[in-house]
């Protein structure tokens, strides 16, 4: 008997020579003596303790080895065979905890502001103001959420395994508040297309001797509605003690939304303390549908393990733009379009594109038997040609409209998308 790899294995040229020797030296001993009952006795023990020795069952390794990460050879003396004895049922499965972080969208300079004393013709106009809020990215920050899986072999041999994933995460908010009786100046920046010239559309303002207006700015992001979910086939391609490989193939859906949303209320003391209440919308949907194919891969020794995927999706992403705006005078009727939601962009959009979503992902495992492990590891999600929110701004406007140019206008700006991060998960296989 010969130990190897926290498991026992046969040595199958020494064993037959071992057991005839003992069944030879037990009929001699107990042929020859004295046939009275103690020595049956003697002999009926000897003989059980030969069969016990002899039995190949008290060669298998139970399931409390010390090597749970490895796969053990059970009772055919065969790689992959443990399913028959370690296990009592036919499925596998995990649950995580995710910290991810994601690309989010970047915007425009949406908010300004300039120092007191700055004449009104300038004041909030770029380049020369500072950005309060925008022109930066939106939606970057950690958020948590959680992934299932879930699957059950098809096969005895645990070749064959049919598999699901659920996943998503709380999503993320950026949000801006500022308000002023004047000091500070605020204001929403834009392009004017029948000056041809930067221009601001100020929110609040003090000439440093009379007070023309107070007012308030709130502005908010939000990605929310991250979701993926897959239906897969996993097949081993190949296999032993330490090591499996399985390729595997199937559905994937992927969707993400995200919002972006600017406010403003103005007093104008020069028009009689009149109120102005102005509103921007974007929001954005990408849903995928496609087919994905790759490969998962495991390597074991003692305790740990290291468990690889990496696959790829191609399929169709429909892209959806919804832009709102309105205005309100007053306590007068409300009039549609804001500032950089005009007529002229104002609507809801939708297309198809091709789309393609890699995915990495590197997991460390512990293994406190060999049906129970935990890990971390880390994650990267890829998704080609996504609309956001940020992208979809124009910030040229024509005040006039419907005289003039039709501006701001609106077209499809899209752009690769990421998340990433750390995963800490429990893992099953019954």
């Amino acid at each position: 008997m010969a130990f190897a790899s926290g498991r026992y294995l046969f040595r199958s040229e020494t064993r037959p020579m071992k057991l005839k020797s003992i069944l030879l030296a037990a009929i001699a001993a107990f042929s020859f003596g004295p046939p009275h009952a103690g020595g049956q006795e003697v002999a009926h023990s000897v003989s059980d303790q030969i069969a016990s020795l002899a039995s190949y069952q008290n060669f298998i390794p139970s399931c409390t080895n010390p090597c749970p990460a490895e796969e053990t050879f059970c009772g055919s003396g065969q790689c992959g065979d443990c399913t028959q004895c370690c296990r009592t049922m036919d499925i596998f499965g995990s649950a995580e905890f995710l910290l991810w972080w994601a690309k989010g969208t970047v915007t425009p300079p949406l908010v300004t502001t300039s120092p007191d004393g700055t004449p009104q013709v300038d004041a909030g106009v770029l380049p020369d103001a500072d950005v309060l809020f925008g022109q930066s990215y939106l939606g970057d920050e950690v958020q948590a959420g959680g992934r299932i899986t879930f699957g059950i072999w098809l096969d005895e041999e645990r070749n064959v395994g049919a598999a699901g994933r659920f996943y998503g995460t709380g999503g993320a908010r950026d949000t801006f508040r500022r308000s002023s009786d004047g000091s500070p100046i605020l204001a929403r920046p834009f392009f004017n297309t029948l000056l041809d010239q930067n221009d601001a559309l100020l929110i609040a303002f003090d000439d440093g001797a009379t007070d023309i207006s107070d007012g308030s700015i709130e502005a908010s992001y939000s990605n929310q509605n991250f979701l993926g979910a897959e239906a897969y086939l996993q097949i081993m391609m190949e296999q032993n003690h330490r090591r499996r490989i399985d390729v595997i193939a199937g559905y994937q859906f992927m969707r993400l939304d995200d919002a972006l949303q600017i406010d403003s209320t103005s007093i104008l003391r020069q028009f009689g303390d009149l109120e102005l209440n102005i509103r921007d919308r974007f929001w954005t949907n990408n849903e995928f549908h496609g087919a994905n194919v790759g490969l998962k891969a495991q390597m074991a020794r003692g305790c740990w393990s290291i468990e690889a995927l990496g696959k790829i999706a191609l399929g169709v992403t429909r892209q959806e733009v919804n832009i709102s705006g309105r205005t309100m005078v007053g306590g007068g009727p409300t009039v549609e379009g804001g500032l950089l939601a005009q007529p002229s962009n104002i609507g809801t959009y939708q297309r198809d594109t091709f789309g393609y979503i890699p995915e990495l992902t590197l997991n460390l495992k512990y293994h406190v038997t060999p049906t129970l492990s935990f890990h971390t590891g880390y994650s990267l999600i890829w998704w080609s040609d996504v609309v956001t929110s940020g992208r979809q701004i124009d910030t040229g406007v024509n005040l006039s409209q419907p005289v003039g140019d039709d501006r701001p206008a609106f077209a499809f700006e899209d752009e690769d998308y990421w998340l990433q991060g750390i995963n800490f998960g429990m893992n099953w296989d019954f």
